[in-house]
């Protein structure tokens, strides 16, 4: 079987670009396979055979909770093509018609909340792992002398200043970009009512 493998990158924030992506190749007759979050796959199929879905699991299920929930897609026959850390890339036949749920924007409200709540879980373990780093360079200077001291000072610093280079450069903006959609999608649902 024919494949192609194309090189694309989404943040956590760009689900839905990543999703459409996904769907539009499948209506150019490329079905998705895997991905490594930087290099996707495809198989050549039919055009438009398949739609597609990325689901993040609710957080709060157990391990047992969500291998029901996915086994009772599958009863809806809709399968899980593949699983990248948490996300889960769903599809179904296209003629069984499409991913829907009886309000789109509330799905789509609960999806951003998920990814954001994983933002926010990301950017805590991050805090306390650069935390502990500086703290044993810190522990490790005050019992050390002369140039060792010195380079663990000089870590502790290079540590503590990356650490907040990547949370002001990567994590804030994906998380207010996450925010800005969730507040749209809140003004949407309050509109219908």
């Amino acid at each position: 079987m024919e494949k192609k493998h194309c090189l694309r990158y989404f943040t956590i924030a760009d689900y839905e670009k990543e999703q459409k992506w996904i769907n539009d190749m499948s209506r150019g007759g490329w079905n998705f396979v895997s991905t490594n979050g930087l290099v996707y796959t495809f198989e050549k199929g039919e055009p438009g055979e398949w739609s597609y879905k990325i689901d993040l699991p609710n957080e709060q299920m157990t391990e047992g909770e969500v291998e029901a929930y996915y086994r009772f897609m599958e009863e809806c026959d809709i399968e899980v093509v593949h699983t990248f850390k948490m996300w889960r890339y769903l599809r179904r036949k296209t003629a069984s018609g499409a991913f829907s749920t009886g309000n789109n924007t509330y799905a789509q409200l609960v999806m951003v909340n998920k990814a954001y709540g994983l933002v926010g879980k990301l950017i805590n373990i991050f805090l306390v792992l650069f935390a502990a780093i500086i703290l044993l360079a810190a522990v490790v200077e005050a019992f050390a002398a002369g140039a060792f001291a010195a380079f663990m000072e000089g870590l502790a610093l290079g540590v503590s200043s990356s650490a907040i280079v990547a949370l002001a450069l990567i994590f804030v903006p994906i998380s207010h970009r996450l925010r800005l959609r969730m507040n749209e999608l809140v003004a949407e649902l309050q509109v219908k009512e």
